[in-house]
């Protein structure tokens, strides 16, 4: 696991975060971002994109 997270990861956990609160009203906290990130459904979603990436 890398020790610093690139550039691309932390974009991508700050569009997370600016999407909710353009859709709530309210950004997510970090702590809530983990937590949805870890659901079973979030992870079945991203390794269901990621195939479909490496496949296309």
């Amino acid at each position: 696991m890398p020790e610093k997270l690139e550039k691309e990861l932390n974009d991508a956990l700050d569009f997370a975060m600016q999407f909710m609160e353009e859709v709530t009203g309210k950004a997510a906290s970090q702590e809530e971002l983990a937590r949805a990130l870890k659901k079973y459904f979030v992870l079945n979603e991203i390794k269901a994109f990621i195939e479909m990436e490496r496949n296309s």
